[in-house]
C-alpha cells in the first residue's frame, strides 16, 4: 500500500493531468473536432506520462524491495510492456465508448493503430532517457 501511495504522489499526477487535458479538449471545447491533428501530440504525451508513472512505480518497488531488486534494464522492459498494455486498454475504452455511449473517437483501424504507436513512441522516448540516466547514475556510484 505504501508503494502505491508513494507512486501516486510522485508520478500519478502526470497521467491524470494528460487525461484531464484530454477531457477538456474533447468534451469541454471540442478541440479534436476543430483541429484533428491535436490527437497526435496527445497520444505522445499520454505515452510519456504513463511511462513516467510506471517507471517511477517500478523504481519505488525496486528501492523498497517490494519486487526484488530489478536493474534499470528490467524496469525499462516492464515499463515498455506496461505502456503497450495501457495503449491497448485505452483503445478498447475508446471502442466501447463509441459502441455503447455514441461517441465518435475512433476513425478506423489506421487511426487506432497510429494512436497505439504514438503512445508507444512517447513511452519509448521516456524509457530511453530514463534508462540512460539510470545507467549513468549507477556507473557514477560504482
Amino acid at each position: 500500500m505504501k508503494v502505491l501511495v508513494e507512486s501516486l504522489w510522485k508520478a500519478g499526477w502526470a497521467p491524470i493531468l494528460v487525461f484531464v487535458a484530454h477531457m477538456i479538449l474533447w468534451q469541454g471545447v471540442g478541440a479534436y473536432e476543430t483541429f484533428p491533428p491535436l490527437d497526435t501530440p496527445m497520444h505522445l504525451l499520454g505515452g510519456l506520462a504513463i511511462a513516467f508513472f510506471f517507471w517511477t512505480t517500478y523504481s519505488i518497488c525496486a528501492r523498497t524491495g517490494a519486487s526484488g531488486q530489478p536493474n534499470s534494464t528490467a524496469i525499462a522492459v516492464l515499463t515498455l510492456t506496461s505502456v503497450g498494455s495501457s495503449a491497448v486498454l485505452w483503445e478498447f475504452a475508446e471502442y466501447l465508448s463509441d459502441r455503447y455511449l455514441g461517441t465518435n473517437t475512433q476513425k478506423g483501424l489506421e487511426d487506432t493503430l497510429l494512436d497505439m504507436l504514438l503512445g508507444l513512441v512517447g513511452g519509448a522516448v521516456f524509457v530511453g532517457v530514463a534508462w540512460v540516466r539510470a545507467r549513468r547514475r549507477r556507473r557514477a556510484r560504482d
